[in-house]
């Protein structure tokens, strides 16, 4: 996502998939209906912690990712992109640990 409408919009088919109005948005976030319309219509930029408001009542995460890996994202099913992705940073973690001598973190 490069623009605040690319944004709205994917926060707008969030809302709209899960049936809420306005108003319910705002009151599951604590922000007014003026600023969730705002947002969602991308006339105002959000605040990080009201977007991650938003992000957590609408179902969706924010993750940051390297630019050069941001365009392997697009179009594909997020398990197909974050189990390779994620099975690549825990290998790499075990490796670290190992070469460190202190062993795995256990969770």
């Amino acid at each position: 996502m490069k623009t605040l409408a690319e944004l709205a919009q994917v926060l707008e088919e969030a809302r709209s998939r899960g049936g809420l109005d306005y108003k319910g948005l705002a009151e599951k976030t604590g922000l007014t209906p003026l600023s969730v319309r705002n947002a969602l219509q991308a006339k105002t930029a959000l605040r990080a912690t009201n977007l991650m408001a938003l992000a957590d009542v609408l179902g969706l995460e924010l993750v940051l990712v390297p630019k050069a890996m941001a365009s392997s994202l697009k179009g594909q099913e997020p398990s197909a992109v974050f189990v390779p992705m994620m099975e690549r940073v825990l290998q790499s973690t075990n490796q670290a640990t190992s070469q460190s001598g202190r062993g795995p973190r256990k969770p």
